[in-house]
């Protein structure tokens, strides 16, 4: 990949970008220009043909100057656009000059930016890559031109790498989704998992090696199908668990693949996952997983207990790695199969709804091969989503009974039966012609508050709980709102629903109380409501994909110039989840005020600091930092607030101090 820049390079790149899109011609630079991870799907024209009819066009900034180029196929879909996406320059080791150069490759699917590669640090090599769209949501650290590791990857990503490396044999790429002996032990995980890590990260090629003797029908053409996952697992971070903070797993999942076309489809072998541990934004798997001959499914003997049993110390929790042995390969290959043949989103409601009832039926065969209460949970849960799509179509009203006689079975099936069937209801009292929003809103409140009552302490209800005070707020019910987020944060403190309930309380109990809203600026140091002392400060929290935060904003940059020399300033706060993301808006929307960004979303320090729950949100301080209001609904409502003497200096925000 550095050898394919250098030479572009060479032929004109580094600040001649205009000459460059003359000089190379589609066929050259889609041969020449290729992702630097294997395994990338996007577009490429198949035949000569097709590639002669690809265009090369220049792509402009702001202000029409050139910086760099982009293929377009006959049709005027988007495959490759190659980009200086900062205007910064760089100086390289025998250069008399700095000089301006690519810094984003981007790639295409089907007219979507699928790929991106990025050197954000101007050195001249890739620093990470990026999936984007219906790509996934993966983001990879490069070094020297090879990946190193993850800043984020969803499960479902972590097991297509996975297999990914032990086809390629690609060790560096595998252990990238292997959990480290030190990441283990800054989650203050048991010695016996840290040191197991440490010793499998020691014996990894041998295991490889004969795990890959295993694989059963794999070849080089072999490609991942599928996670299935069930549902993931918290472990608390409490008295009894002896964590400080919550481990959540998958125990138990299995991945599927599709065999190439010259290998035999029946008897392909499938992973078993004992555990997969989340850490930061990234999944890793605490051990490399199984292969499984579905056609004689006997799991090896397992000779280590779960991260469950380290933690609690229960003898059987050993056991639980070999639990899915039990079900019957040929029920699990009829649900795959199921599975891969959904109904596409064209397809009637009819067809849908028997698709999720055929689907019961094949579940309720597992539960009955299932072995232990929880396996039977994880597949009852999955019966009753099924059941909650089919009923909520309209044309299965006998759901009802069959959503009573769950509910009757008590314990976790039942209050979660229960929940759903409130939710199913709602979908299906919408959709009913001439229905009045509202009176089913109303309904549906009430019954999520009758929950309460019969299960307070269900694996639902922080969910419920969250549920209701959202719609408080959203009702203008503020009171009734921190009831709820209250009761939420003190019973369910250590859940992320519960940590933003803890925020959300703040922020509703925070007018006339001085608020300081403080973090890292977007241009660099450190953007504060403390630093436009004297000023009365609009704080915003947006996302720049969200239509309604770009009305707003446009609103608020025309208020914003009628009063800023009258003693008003913004600051916001971005909720993007990349900040390439917010970087790119900005090129065409330039914002007078500061813009805090710290990556995380509604996730983030700040969002949940304050319980944003949506955006755009909007908080008015007046001239001594005390909130005016927690409730900005409409940017326009700003000026009637600005009419009167909130503001005491015009001494403001100065985008060009760094601090």
């Amino acid at each position: 990949m550095h050898a394919i820049r250098t030479a572009l390079t060479a032929a004109g790149l580094c600040g001649l970008l205009s000459a460059a899109t003359q000089a190379q011609s589609p066929a050259d630079i889609l041969s020449r220009f290729q992702p630097v991870i294997k395994g990338v799907e996007y577009d490429t024209p198949e035949t000569p043909a097709e590639v002669e009819a690809c265009k090369v066009e220049r792509v402009t900034g702001a202000k029409g100057e050139v910086i760099g180029f982009a293929v377009r196929d006959s049709q005027g879909k988007m495959l490759r656009r190659f980009i200086d996406s900062n205007g910064m320059t760089m100086q390289r080791k025998g250069e008399t000059k700095a000089q301006t150069h690519l810094d984003q490759w981007s790639y295409y699917r089907d007219g979507f930016e699928i790929y991106r590669e990025v050197d954000s640090d101007e050195d001249g090599s890739l620093d990470h890559v990026q999936w984007l769209n219906a790509g996934g949501i993966r983001v990879g650290r490069i070094s020297n031109g090879r990946l190193v590791g993850w800043k984020r990857i969803s499960a479902e990503e972590a097991s297509r790498v996975l297999v990914q490396a032990l086809i390629s044999g690609d060790m560096g790429m595998l252990e990238t989704v292997m959990a480290t002996a030190d990441e283990l032990k800054a989650l203050g995980l048991p010695t016996e998992m840290v040191d197991r890590a440490a010793q499998g990260r020691a014996n990894r090629v041998e295991a490889v090696k004969a795990l890959q003797k295993d694989l059963k029908g794999w070849d080089g053409q072999t490609t991942w199908s599928r996670f299935d996952g069930m549902m993931p697992h918290v472990i608390p971070g409490d008295a009894g668990s002896g964590l400080t903070d919550e481990i959540v797993l998958y125990e138990n999942a299995v991945v599927f693949v599709t065999p190439s076309s010259k290998a035999e489809s029946q008897g392909i072998a499938y992973l078993h996952v004992p555990e997969l541990i989340r850490i930061g934004e990234t999944w890793k798997f605490l051990s490399l997983p199984r292969a499984v001959d579905p056609v004689q499914p006997v799991l090896a003997e397992v000779d280590q207990g779960s991260l469950r049993s380290a933690i609690y110390g229960r003898a059987d929790a050993s056991a639980m790695a070999s639990d899915s042995s039990s079900i019957p390969p040929d029920l699990m290959k009829a649900l795959a199969e199921h599975d891969d043949a959904a109904p596409g989103a064209d397809s009637s409601s009819k067809e849908l709804a028997q698709w999720h009832l055929d689907r019961i039926e094949i579940l309720r065969k597992i539960i009955t091969a299932a072995r232990g209460d929880e396996e039977k949970l994880t597949f009852y849960k999955q019966v009753v989503h099924d059941l909650a799509e089919a009923y909520k179509s309209g044309l299965y009203p006998q759901g009802a009974e069959v959503f009573a006689k769950l509910i009757d079975q008590g314990g976790k099936i039942g209050s979660f039966a229960a929940y759903r069937k409130i939710l199913a209801e709602f979908d299906l009292d919408a959709e009913k012609p001439g229905a009045n929003l509202l009176a089913v809103q109303e309904g549906t409140l009430a019954k999520l508050v009758k929950y309460l009552d019969e299960y307070p302490k269900s694996d639902e209800t922080a969910d419920v709980l969250f549920q209701i005070a959202n719609v408080n707020i959203f009702n203008g019910d503020d009171e009734t709102a921190s009831k709820y987020f209250a009761r939420l944060a003190a019973d369910f403190p250590t859940s992320d629903v519960g940590k933003k309930a803890a925020g959300a309380i703040r922020r509703l109990e925070s007018d006339g109380k001085p608020l300081v809203v403080s973090g890292p600026a977007l241009s660099g140091g450190t953007a504060s409501t403390a630093d436009a002392k004297g000023k009365s400060v609009l704080v915003l929290f947006w996302m720049s994909a969200a239509e309604p935060d770009r009305r707003e904003i446009a609103d608020l940059l025309d208020i914003h110039r009628r009063y800023k020399d009258k003693g008003f300033d913004v600051l916001s706060v971005n909720l993007d989840y990349e900040r390439a993301t917010v970087e790119e808006y900005l090129k065409g929307t330039s914002l007078p005020w500061p813009v805090i960004f710290e990556g995380g979303g509604l996730d983030s320090r700040l969002a949940n600091e304050l319980g944003i729950i949506t955006t755009p949100t909007m908080i008015l301080l007046d001239g001594d930092g005390k909130v005016v209001t927690h409730r900005v609904n409409k940017a326009s409502e700003v000026s009637k607030y600005l009419e009167k003497p909130l503001a005491t200096s015009p001494v403001g925000f100065n985008l060009d101090t760094k601090k």
